[in-house]
Order: structure tokens, then sequence, then C-alpha cells
């Protein structure tokens, strides 16, 4: 066999190997796209499962146990308008408390079904959750929330869905802050700009280490970036110990 023939054979099999290699390569990458699309598509329904869900919890909450509790305190307000003074002092103080805590079951629950589904978002759009939101967590942690958000509501501009995973992740921001971070102080920021929107989450708290245990196992840490990622957005996270802890998502707008 002459040397050309062999040259031949060597060059043919090179390029035979090459082209199988080439081959197994876009395999791998078809692959690896369409595994991460069904990834994405899973977490996506796994997700509005679970808004749905909550919607469902918080309209139980909404129209039947903050019904059953309207009832009731009808019913001992009736019952202390009709005793005529017969009741004793202690019976009237225990009507008096019980009523109070009647009031108070009702507060907590508005608060719940007002945490399992925000509403506000349907009637009035993000801008108004968001500060809602503020409001709420400060009355109810003591924590001083602070707001800086658009005088406009950009609901033209993003769609419910967007809306839904950024409240979200302000929300699971913000509860981070008030059992973990030891802060007295924590911003909601809202910017749109360069056909982004851009939610900020910051505080004065201890922080931490990212690269440490706690931030790379966080779930609440996982879930924000998950979400953001179903929107089609960013999630950049910057603290260090003593100097407090910022969450930034950023989306896109609509054409």
């Amino acid at each position: 066999m002459s040397g050309g023939s062999v040259f031949g054979i060597y060059v043919g099999a090179v390029l035979a190997i090459g082209v199988i290699v080439v081959a197994l390569g876009v395999s791998l990458v078809m692959y690896q796209r369409r595994f991460l699309a069904l990834h994405r598509d899973y977490a996506k329904k796994l997700i509005l499962a679970h808004e749905e869900e909550r919607a469902y919890v918080a309209r139980e909450v909404h129209d039947d146990a903050l019904q059953r509790v309207a009832l009731l305190q009808h019913d001992v307000e009736q019952w202390a308008a009709t005793d005529n003074g017969a009741a004793s002092e202690r019976e009237t103080t225990r009507s008096r408390a019980l009523r109070g805590e009647l009031e108070d079951l009702g507060v907590m629950l508005r608060r719940v079904a007002h945490r399992l589904h925000p509403a506000i978002i349907e009637q009035g759009g993000l801008i108004p959750a968001l500060a809602q939101l503020a409001e709420d967590n400060e009355r109810m942690s003591g924590l001083n929330v602070e707001t800086r958000l658009p005088p406009f509501s950009p609901e033209r501009l993003i769609d419910r869905e967007r809306s839904l995973i950024l409240f979200r992740i302000a929300q699971e921001a913000l509860r981070n802050v008030a059992k973990h971070a030891n802060a007295t102080r924590a911003e909601v920021a809202v910017e749109v700009a360069n056909r982004q929107l851009t939610l900020t989450v910051s505080d004065n708290g201890r922080g931490f280490d990212p690269g440490g245990s706690r931030g790379a196992r966080g779930l609440g840490l996982i879930s924000m970036g998950e979400r953001a990622r179903l929107a089609d957005g960013n999630f950049s996270l910057f603290s260090k110990p003593g100097g407090g802890t910022t969450i930034r998502v950023t989306v896109p707008l609509r054409d």
C-alpha cells in the first residue's frame, strides 16, 4: 500500500472521529438545553401551583374563618347588651376580654390571608403591594422599613406574574431580615430604567459571608434566586459580616 493511500486513510479516520466528536458535542448541548428547559418549566409550574394553593387557603380564611369570627363577635356583643346588669363583674370582665380576643383573632386572620395571597396586587399593582408589605412588616416585627418607590405604577410595563414573583422575593427578604439579620432598619426600593425594573431590599444588620454554609444552603436565598430566574431576571446578593445585606433583582420590562 502506497504512502498516499495510508495518509488518505489516516485523514479520513481523523475526519470521521472529528465528525463523531462534534456530533456528540452538539447532542450534549441540545440535551442540556432540553433538560434546563424542562427543569425551568417544572419549577414554574410548581411555583404557580404553590401560588394557587396559597390563594385557595387565603380565600378559605377570608370567606369562612373570618365570617365565623364575625358571627362570634356579634353573638358576644348581643349577649353583653342584653344581660340587663344581671351579669356579675367577673362575667362582664370575661366577656370584654373575649371580645378583645376575637377582635385580635380577626386582625391576625386578615394578615394571614393577605400574606398568603396579596389581593392588592390585582387591585392596585406591585407598588402599592410593596408599600403595604413594608408597613405590615414594620408593624409586626418592630423593624423600621423604609420605602423608595416610584410615584407611578409600572403595571403596563410588567405582567402580573412577574409582579407576584417580585412581591414574593421582597416578602422572603424582609422575613429573613426580621428573623436572622438582627437589624434595626431595612429599605425596599424599586427603580425603573433602561427597560428594566430593579427591586432592592437592604438592611443594616449583622450580615454574613455569602460563601459560607449559611449563604450556600439558605433555602430562602435559593427560592429567591429560582423565582428571579423564572421571571427571566438576574438575582444578586451582597453581604459581609457586620456590613448588612443587600438583595437585588432585575427583570426585563415589556416591549
